[in-house]
């Protein structure tokens, strides 16, 4: 990443009120944590809401798979803190955005396979496919509605997406987030219409 486009990172995470969150490489991306802490400054005009909190385009925008452009798959895109799930014997602690591949898990594969479902949620906002999914991804993931398993081996941190429009709800999707029991390592994030 050249240092003009570091400092265009650094400036639009300031003003969003985010703390960057430095990459191995040394690039720079707004730190997976919106800024709004409650419900009670939400816009009046229509907007996406999750777990008390909602999606701003501007502050909230984050890189699409451009950010993995030039890294392999198994690199670490961004860090996320979990939630503990208990009943499925699974501590609080880090899960992992790999950039992953198309065909797999992680950023790549999200992207290939979701970009649509969550560009439907973005389109109703002016919101870009991947400020959604990161939004829902960080939110599933630090306040899921519910955990449940997948297979033995994969969790499912979900939560409810809500489009408000007017001050009422609207329409709404449970956003899934698949991640690896063992490795902690975000597998797929995708919505699904309630």
């Amino acid at each position: 990443m050249s240092r003009r486009a570091l400092l265009g990172v650094l400036v639009v995470a300031a003003l969003a009120g985010c703390s960057p969150q430095l990459l191995p490489d040394r690039s720079a991306e707004p730190a997976p944590t919106p800024s709004r802490p409650s419900e009670a400054s939400a816009p009046t005009g229509p907007h996406l809401t999750a777990a008390g909190r909602w999606l701003d385009p501007i502050a909230d925008d984050v890189g699409g798979t451009e950010a993995c452009d030039g890294r392999s798959g198994r690199e670490a895109l961004a860090t996320f803190d979990r939630a503990a799930a208990p009943e499925l014997g699974v501590a609080a602690g880090d899960a992992t955005l790999t950039c992953g591949n198309a065909d797999g898990a992680g950023w790549r594969h999200i992207a290939d396979g979701h970009t649509g479902d969550f560009g439907e949620l973005g389109g109703l906002v002016g919101a870009g496919w991947e400020d959604v999914a990161w939004f829902a991804i960080d939110l599933a993931l630090e306040q899921p509605t519910r955990v449940e398993p997948y297979r033995d081996d994969i969790a499912n941190y979900d939560v409810l997406v809500e489009y408000v429009d007017g001050g009422s709800v609207e329409r709404s999707w449970m956003v899934t987030v698949g991640v690896g029991i063992g490795s902690g390592q975000v597998i797929t994030a995708f919505p699904d219409e309630q």
